[in-house]
């Protein structure tokens, strides 16, 4: 039985992670580094401090502001977006419908900031359409590790084992996986790795496909 369906956000409810490579790379050079696109694909599903700590390591400059390029990513990303449209994907709306009519409680477990999930959300018209909104800057440890998704079945006093997450990322999969907690990879722009892939419930294609298995455990 499904009583609870967590979404992530980024890569999964909205195709923002291109938008926010878009910005890493614009704002890394800049800076006088040289990033790649394979350095942002290690940045996909880890909080605030974890992207910090990885700046360091890609760069190895004793004397970067990492608060700082994180800072102008963000501010870049929110331009992109601004100027392009939030773009929804394919498939979320109907499925928060589906969710409704059953009943089930809907939740969003990201490693962005409360105010990014808060404007994200507002931005895609879906102010109101989630019982919960949790950034993992919230608990000890962001995703992989299970903090995020736990204290979202606390809160609403749902049991792990009848919730279900969605996830497009490793981290997040390995995070809902370690707090027991079936999980669906809907992936984005990395696939999962075979072994991954095949603890999850399934892997598809697009939100509009998580649907059935919806009806069926519901």
């Amino acid at each position: 039985m499904i009583k609870l369906v967590i979404f992530d956000m980024d890569g999964l409810m909205f195709d923002t992670e291109r938008a926010t490579c878009r910005a890493f790379m614009e704002k890394a050079a800049q800076w006088g580094y040289e990033p790649t696109e394979a350095q942002y694909l290690q940045l996909l599903g880890l909080n605030a401090q974890a992207i910090l700590a990885k700046y360091h390591e890609f760069f190895h400059d004793e004397e970067l502001d990492a608060p700082e390029l994180y800072r102008q990513v963000g501010e870049r990303k929110a331009q992109i977006l601004s100027t392009e449209g939030m773009p929804v994907k394919k498939g979320l709306v109907g499925l928060l419908d589906v969710l409704d009519q059953k009943g089930i409680k809907k939740a969003v477990a990201s490693g962005s900031s409360f105010e990014s999930i808060e404007q994200n959300i507002a931005a895609a018209g879906l102010t109101g359409r989630f019982d919960l909104l949790m950034t993992t800057e919230w608990v000890k440890r962001g995703k992989p590790f299970p903090d995020v998704f736990l204290a979202i079945c606390d809160k609403l006093n749902i049991e792990p084992s009848d919730a279900l997450v969605l996830e497009d990322a490793e981290n997040g999969v390995r995070a809902a996986l370690a707090a027991g907690i079936r999980v669906i990879n809907v992936p984005d722009m990395l696939p999962l790795p075979e072994k991954l892939a095949g603890q999850c419930v399934s892997v598809e294609e697009s939100l509009c496909d998580v649907i059935p298995y919806i009806e069926k455990e519901a």
